[in-house]
């Protein structure tokens, strides 16, 4: 059996498409679909029922998919033993999300280097949906992900510690006629506003539209960009409000105000995230233990709006 495609075949049947599994595996759609057709032929059995919206699994499929992802995490344990015995850790790798680099790294990387001189701490950028590819790597051996209990990603292979709730707030101009106070909104009350979007990969792309349509009204997305300091921005400039979650707006601009989102469930849920099978070696759960304390002191929110 071909090892990288049990692994791409693990990632289709977590992500549910072919589409979303080409972008986690950095191939086209059609290699994806191709590289199964050929995998399906080497087991003998189908594994895949293709729809024209996504895919399922066969029995055997599901099957595979589970025993797939024990064995997939126990060789990824296997190499990182080898490798710990042959060379004894000193290290550990932790997998960071834009946001989560600016209001966690300055804290985490003081009070580790502190704490345990002997390890040597490497940061890397780690987006959510290459959280499994670089754990199995052994490029990271901890990393962090975010999702919504309404958009909720597909890491089922992976270990995950709950180490936050992050509330969302709608984020406005200085000068909106409701920037006066600090009470609470709810989202349609924003309804009749221009939007601006903080975009994702696919397929949370448009997590700030899917909670406009939970509130029951489809938003007038005026302007998307890539990162929240953009969004604070153009909300200044007078381009259109956002919804952004109240950890990326740790350095706020004067000219703008957030406001909690009273709507249940808009929370973007922060997870510390291993391999399965890890054992967390003594600088993983280091690790980990800090990581669960450093979000702790973040759950508080400041007296402030």
């Amino acid at each position: 059996m071909d090892v990288k495609k049990l692994e791409a075949f693990c990632v289709v049947a977590d992500q549910g498409s072919f589409t979303a599994a080409a972008a986690t595996l950095h191939m086209t759609q059609s290699a994806v679909s191709q590289q199964m057709s050929s995998f399906e032929r080497e087991i003998g059995q189908d594994l895949i029922r293709r729809h024209p919206r996504g895919v399922s699994l066969t029995e055997v499929g599901t099957t595979l998919a589970r025993r797939g992802r024990q064995i997939l995490g126990d060789l990824a344990q296997l190499e990182r033993d080898l490798t710990r015995i042959a060379t004894p850790r000193t290290r550990v790798g932790l997998g960071l999300f834009t946001t989560a680099g600016a209001f966690l790294a300055p804290t985490v990387v003081h009070a580790f280097r502190e704490r345990h001189p002997e390890i040597a701490l490497e940061i890397r950028p780690c987006q959510p949906d290459e959280l499994a590819t670089q754990l199995r790597a052994g490029t990271i051996d901890v990393g962090l992900s975010w999702d919504y209990d309404f958009m909720a990603r597909p890491l089922s292979a992976l270990r995950r510690i709950h180490l936050l709730d992050d509330p969302m707030h709608a984020v406005l101009p200085s000068d909106h006629p409701m920037a006066d106070g600090s009470r609470p909104v709810r989202l349609d009350e924003l309804r009749s506003e221009p939007w601006v979007e903080r975009v994702h990969a696919e397929p949370y792309r448009h997590v700030g539209t899917e909670m406009c349509r939970i509130a029951g009204f489809e938003p007038d997305v005026v302007f998307e960009t890539e990162d929240y300091q953009s969004v604070q921005g153009l909300v200044a400039a007078g381009v259109g409000v956002a919804v952004v979650p109240r950890l990326a707006l740790t350095t706020r601009r004067h000219d703008i105000v957030s406001r909690r989102i009273v709507e249940p469930g808009f929370l973007r849920r922060i997870e510390a995230v291993v391999l399965p099978t890890s054992t967390l070696s003594d600088p993983v759960s280091l690790m980990v233990d800090l990581l669960v304390e450093e979000c702790r002191a973040l759950a508080t929110p400041p007296s402030a709006e």
